[in-house]
């Protein structure tokens, strides 16, 4: 696994919350029930997303929470950064070597070398609104 469970909710809510595209604050409730996330579980994610700027928050009747920023300008490494950290899968050997660099290979050195380098690449440019329509493009080729 490359992300922690908290980082893959976390993922699930703000996808879901681009994909739903809601003018205004979106409960817990609904946005959990949506990810597959336990609600307390998002309450702490989500809270914690708030606090990074990534979320805001609306309490009382109509509250909820919505995206700080349209979904084109935030990005899933945003979201992975800030729950898990900085992405430093260079420093990673896949079959859990010590020394693992271009000049001490192990034997998959070359295929995790291109892997990182396409994954950090591609995670990189991935805003949570390309997420979202990947998602609704999966759902209309085969529904889930």
């Amino acid at each position: 696994m490359i992300h922690s469970p908290t980082c893959q909710h976390a993922l699930r809510a703000l996808i879901y919350l681009a994909e739903k595209d809601a003018p205004g604050p979106v409960l817990v409730r609904e946005i959990a029930d949506a990810a597959g996330v336990p609600r307390q579980s998002l309450a702490k994610i989500l809270h914690g997303l708030r606090n990074k700027g990534l979320v805001r928050s609306t309490k009382g009747p109509g509250g909820g929470y919505q995206l700080a920023r349209p979904s084109s300008e935030l990005y899933v490494m945003d979201v992975i950064e800030a729950i898990d950290g900085r992405v430093e899968l260079d420093r990673a050997c896949i079959l859990g070597l010590d020394v693992c660099t271009d000049h001490a290979r192990c034997a998959l050195h070359d295929v995790w070398k291109l892997f990182r380098e396409n994954y950090v690449t591609t995670i990189s440019s991935m805003t949570l609104h390309d997420a979202a329509d990947a998602l609704k493009r999966k759902r209309m080729v085969l529904p889930l």
